[in-house]
């Protein structure tokens, strides 16, 4: 999807970062961003999940696609 200009975020947890690196070297978007949550977000329930996931969205995730929506002049 970013190769055709739309903003893209890969969303996973800290012990798939190693893993999510190597893939996107191997597919060509070594740079592609990176929001990493704490592992422990797969056991949550949704109440413990909700503001860790909000959280991510505001701080991290929808900065960095709008990064690549409005490049800088």
């Amino acid at each position: 999807m970013r190769k055709r200009g739309i903003g893209t975020v890969v969303l996973i947890t800290e012990a798939f970062e190693e893993l999510a690196r190597a893939t996107l070297a191997s597919r060509g978007v070594p740079d592609l961003p990176m929001v990493i949550l704490p592992h422990e977000t797969e056991v949550m329930g949704i109440e413990q999940l909700r503001p860790v996931v909000e959280r991510a969205v505001d701080d991290e995730i929808v900065p960095l696609i709008k990064a690549v929506r409005e490049p800088s002049l």
